[in-house]
């Protein structure tokens, strides 16, 4: 009876031991994944309503709207959405969505690759047009 109840005991560990070795393993890969992306740049998007113009600048890493800069990694160009819709496609950093009508705007911007592939989609922005 002592060695049945020994058993289910060293089994339970065993069993304890056995589910708490992947946790920790994938603790340290997620630890190490946060790690990774916080060594990395963030995009950062500045915008500013002026009359009905909103005035709008990005500053991404490591990416050029010039195809011809080696130096950095990624080329593309960006596409601004206006309330979920295709607004315009633009090739710089800054630029200026003019003549919005009065109300509350959402605009999205994606950054695109030269091939039409989509890198990333920035987060929506909300405007209101006074």
């Amino acid at each position: 009876m002592v060695v049945k109840r020994l058993g289910r005991h060293l089994m339970v560990i065993a069993l304890m031991i056995s589910c708490c070795v992947p946790v920790v393993g994938f603790s340290q890969a997620l630890q190490e994944n946060v790690s990774a992306k916080e060594n990395t740049e963030p995009v950062v998007l500045n915008h500013r309503v002026k009359g009905s113009d909103v005035f709008i600048e990005c500053l991404i890493p490591n990416f050029s709207f010039d195809d011809g800069n080696t130096t950095k990694e990624y080329h593309g160009y960006l596409d601004v959405y206006l309330d979920g819709e295709k607004y315009q496609t633009v090739d710089r950093a800054a630029f200026v969505i003019r003549n919005l009508p009065e109300g509350k705007h959402s605009i999205r911007l994606d950054i695109m690759r030269e091939d039409g592939g989509r890198y990333l989609s920035l987060k929506e922005m909300k405007v209101e047009i006074k």
